[in-house]
């Protein structure tokens, strides 16, 4: 695929998500979510290998159906109601298909069990659009929702992915499956929160798909893609593994890194509004989530992985690898500002 195109097709993706974000209406909030889906379908699989496709076909049929419950519940609110804005106080019917749809755009658990496998199929920099910048547009009419009557359907989904993202990252080997589940634990906290508290939760999605995206390039410049590949970097760059630690650890909400801001505001606000059995439940949740960010740290920097002496040769003839980080200046901000902001993002639950 030509880059000309593949400017297009991102700039496609873009404008289908501002449509939703900017429109009232649920039409042509459909309309957006189908040009974003389409125009991205191309970029995922343009690698053609067979792995790749079948993680594509995977994510075209799972955007369909979720597009279909959409616009179904949406038009079950036009003919009751006459109105096809979202501003409208939802019937029953219409927020339980358009909470499903919704849970299934998010990979909230239940409806998680394509994520891992599609997240896995696709390159990092595919992979990041999925799971940060497609996450937005869905998280925006949430928010929409949440403002007249926030669905306990959703409330639910958002505390069983908590718990979901945990467990299911417990046993994973691979870097991608292992950021996927943590995305479905991130998006419950983020989810939950909205129901009390729509900025608290904006303040969180921010936060996360800073964290998200600087551990993608990262992982992508080092081609890490297992847990073994970080111990053979580990060797010949700690300052790489360094960050990549810290930036896992951030994800996990360990204080003072600038993730520890994303739980901090959803307990802040949970237990400020007397959900404590709820903050428990999450902290519970988050904890399974936190054994695996450990995890990685302890393997990179206490025990040495079982290596065949090729794929060590392999790294020691990329001269480069010391200053991989640090090749673009976004990746190095972004490294920055998910390690090191938290005198920024502290002050904002005050804001909120």
């Amino acid at each position: 695929m030509s880059r000309s195109i593949s400017i297009f097709l991102f700039l496609t993706v873009i404008l289908g998500t501002l449509i939703v974000i900017s429109s009232e209406n649920w039409f042509v909030i459909w309309m957006g979510l189908e040009i974003s889906t389409l125009a991205l379908v191309p970029l995922l699989c343009s690698n053609f290998s067979p792995r790749n496709t079948e993680a594509t076909i995977k994510y075209f049929l799972i955007q369909a159906l979720s597009a279909a419950l959409l616009l179904n519940g949406a038009m079950i609110q036009a003919w009751l109601t006459g109105s096809w804005s979202i501003l409208d106080q939802p019937n029953n019917v219409t927020m339980l298909c358009i909470s499903i749809a919704l849970a299934f755009k998010l990979g909230l658990a239940p409806c998680h069990f394509w994520f891992p496998d599609v997240l896995q199929g696709l390159p990092f920099l595919q992979g990041l659009i999925i799971a940060t910048w497609q996450k937005i547009a869905p998280i925006i009419l949430i928010f929409s929702i949440g403002q007249n009557t926030f669905s306990p359907l959703l409330v639910s989904a958002g505390i069983l992915s908590i718990v979901v993202g945990g467990w299911g990252g417990l046993n994973q080997t691979q870097t991608r499956k292992i950021l996927a589940f943590s995305s479905i634990a991130n998006m419950g906290w983020i989810i939950t929160t909205a129901a009390y508290s729509i900025q608290a939760a904006a303040i969180m999605m921010i936060i996360y798909l800073f964290i998200n995206t600087a551990i993608f390039l990262l992982l992508n410049l080092l081609t890490i893609f297992s847990l073994g590949h970080l111990n053979n970097v580990a060797q010949l760059s700690p300052i790489s593994i360094l960050l990549i630690t810290l930036l896992i650890l951030s994800l996990g909400g360990l204080p003072p890194l600038t993730g520890f801001m994303l739980k901090f505001t959803s307990l802040y606000f949970l237990i400020s509004n007397n959900f404590i059995l709820l903050s428990s439940l999450m902290i519970a949740g988050s904890l399974l989530s936190l054994f695996f960010y450990l995890r990685i740290s302890f393997n990179v920097s206490l025990i040495l992985f079982p290596q065949h002496i090729m794929s060590i040769t392999t790294w020691r003839n990329n001269t480069n690898i010391n200053n991989l980080p640090f090749n673009t200046w976004f990746t190095s901000i972004l490294t920055s500002i998910g390690i090191i902001a938290i005198p920024i993002t502290l002050p904002l639950y005050i804001i909120v």
